[in-house]
């Protein structure tokens, strides 16, 4: 599976940026943190679910769009003295029907939780810092992440010919069935 990991990074922190007016950066990377409150994302995993849900009607070349559904587990971790509040406000925010339209116009779609929001306030150099976690499932079409057509072998024709033969009939019939496009 092939997968615009910068396009769907690019929508992900632009949803948590629009909700949330924090700043948004990429866990895992080498570079300072921002000042002042910030969120950290992490793209954990992407899972298949299943196999292809919809298969169009091959065309004249024996090709079929097809079309499915992926899930992102994000990890967030917001770094603020109200780091817990950020994060329940954020999926407040997210289950609400007037910002389905940010959703839809970054081709995602919230799903829940899979796991609430924690404090995992740690030490840095002798002082506090208040973060919170959380992990929040998000739902993208397959054709966001990979491949959408697929060569397929179509039938053009069935043909059966034969007799019938049966007990209780004196003369045997035959018949003829072509099914075509």
């Amino acid at each position: 599976m092939s997968i615009n990991t910068l396009g769907l990074k690019t929508a992900l922190a632009t949803i948590i940026n629009t909700l949330t007016t924090k700043a948004v950066i990429w866990g895992d990377q080498n570079a300072p943190t921002p000042n002042g409150d910030y969120i950290v994302l992490k793209i954990s995993s992407i899972r298949v679910l299943g196999a292809t849900d919809y298969e169009s009607k091959p065309d004249g070349d024996e090709v079929a769009t097809t079309q499915g559904d992926r899930e992102v587990l994000l990890s967030l971790i917001a770094v603020s003295e109200t780091s817990l509040e950020i994060l329940l406000n954020l999926v407040d925010k997210l289950n609400l029907y007037s910002n389905l339209e940010l959703l839809c116009q970054n081709k995602v779609a919230y799903v829940g939780l899979e796991s609430e929001p924690v404090d995992i306030t740690t030490i840095i150099n002798n002082s506090f810092e208040s973060r919170s976690s959380a992990e929040m499932v998000f739902r993208i079409s397959k054709n966001y992440s990979s491949a959408t057509e697929d060569a397929v072998a179509a039938v053009t024709s069935i043909g059966i010919a034969g007799e019938v033969d049966g007990d209780q009939v004196e003369d045997p019939f035959a018949i003829n069935i072509t099914v075509a496009e």
